[in-house]
């Protein structure tokens, strides 16, 4: 089977998980574009997800377990490699189908386990990431018999019960997720945005309702690309003016509509690509142009590309409503 014409199974689920390497996001994005049948695979199993995510994870889960369910995943997908190594004719189709069967009941019982702890407990699930209390306090009386072994020749060792205090709170820090594998959560930081401007934490530098002005107030400002702001008053949405705003570490042109029943639609144009989004989107298409759709608590959140340029529009009104803005704001660069 060529590579036009394969199907990407086992990289559609590493996609949706935000496992996949970066050079494989791209080939596999590629062939998405292409191939009707893993698309409509991805965005049913990404639709899954964001559900169960919803109705059945309505509270965050510890960071213990979340690092649990991830060693479990990277456990399997070694099994599953070795398993290949082992058998080589195993068919492709029934290794695929048994891995995802594996996963899913791996998660179900990870996800299950932790509930029934916290019932049986009676306790907040904050309890659950201090297992290691107890070994940081036998620490200091293994030190001291340790310190009796030795030779007098090693008196820095004294200070044993300070030492440990003053490295316990960065053991905490690299325990809790990896830097190397860090990246921005651009949604949560766009939909927190909203909420700030909402709660008046975030207010606008310029208030107009005319688009050139509100353009070259962000030429002035030195944002470094060329700001596209509409006129949507045929839709109902008239604008209230904007400001510099910052992503992550990114200048942002940060600018705001009113609709009717006081709806609010905030739009935000800053440097960027779409591969830099995490998993879990919603991908639609329109003129050619890929959306990638996200909801926060409430709140719908829609990326589109244009050139150099990333688009976003955040607003708490009907998601179809604000895609069909986004689809009629959006150009093809």
């Amino acid at each position: 089977m060529t590579d036009q014409t394969r199907h990407f199974k086992e990289e559609i689920q590493e996609l949706a998980d935000d496992r996949l390497s970066a050079a494989g996001r791209i080939e596999l994005e590629k062939h998405l574009e292409l191939c009707d049948e893993c698309r409509r695979e991805f965005e049913a199993l990404r639709w899954t997800k964001q559900i169960t995510r919803e109705k059945y994870v309505a509270e965050l889960l510890p960071a213990k377990l979340n690092e649990n369910i991830l060693a479990a995943l990277e456990l399997e997908d070694r099994k599953s490699r070795d398993n290949v190594l082992l058998t080589p004719n195993w068919w492709p189709r029934q290794r695929a189908s048994l891995a995802y069967v594996i996963l899913l009941l791996v998660a179900i019982a990870l996800v299950l386990s932790y509930f029934l702890l916290r019932g049986r407990l009676g306790t907040s699930p904050e309890l659950l990431s201090k297992p290691e209390q107890p070994i940081k306090q036998e620490s200091p009386s293994k030190s001291n018999e340790a310190k009796k072994s030795e030779p007098p020749t090693k008196p820095e060792l004294s200070p044993e019960p300070e030492l440990s205090k003053q490295v316990t709170p960065p053991k905490r820090k690299l325990q809790t997720r990896p830097t190397s594998f860090s990246r921005p959560d651009l949604p949560s930081e766009v939909a927190r945005d909203y909420r700030e401007y909402r709660t008046e934490k975030i207010r606008l530098t310029l208030t107009t309702a005319d688009v050139k002005e509100m353009e070259k107030f962000f030429s002035d400002e030195h944002i470094p690309f060329e700001t596209r702001v509409f006129d949507l008053g045929m839709m109902n949405y008239r604008l209230l003016g904007g400001r510099v705003n910052r992503l992550d570490t990114r200048k942002s042109a940060f600018f705001v509509y009113r609709g009717e029943g006081n709806a609010i639609l905030v739009c935000q144009m800053y440097l960027g690509a779409v591969r830099e989004l995490p998993a879990g989107a919603v991908l639609r298409e329109n003129k050619g142009i890929h959306f990638y759709i996200y909801r926060k608590k409430g709140l719908t959140v829609a990326f589109w590309q244009e050139g150099a340029v990333i688009c976003v529009l955040t607003s708490e009104i009907d998601s179809e409503q604000l895609i069909q803005l986004a689809f009629a704001k959006a150009i093809k660069v």
